[in-house]
């Protein structure tokens, strides 16, 4: 069993994030929704906005998103998107 909520931003060129976070807020394509630890499983669509993360180490990270899919399944979140540079404090690479 997972103890902390684990996320992975994938596009099809590369893994923008992976690791532990306490929220996930996404635009899903009715409107949108967090997620926290112990969300129910989910699978979504996701439209044009801004994903934003909030890690355990407290650092916020927002990425653009043009569309996509979010699954979620025992505290393990996969979001999948066409491409998604990093707007927010932490840029992952330089």
């Amino acid at each position: 069993m997972i103890n902390d909520l684990y996320l992975e931003v994938v596009t099809p060129e590369k893994i923008c994030f992976e690791g532990a976070v306490g929220m996930v807020d996404v635009p899903g394509v009715m409107g949108r929704f967090t997620i926290l630890i112990d969300h129910a499983p989910i699978i979504s669509t996701l439209t044009t906005g801004d994903i934003r993360v909030i890690g355990k180490d407290g650092i916020e990270r927002h990425f653009k998103c043009g569309g996509g899919v979010v699954d979620c399944k025992e505290n393990h979140i996969v979001i999948l998107i066409d491409q998604a540079p990093e707007t927010g404090e932490s840029q992952e690479e330089e």
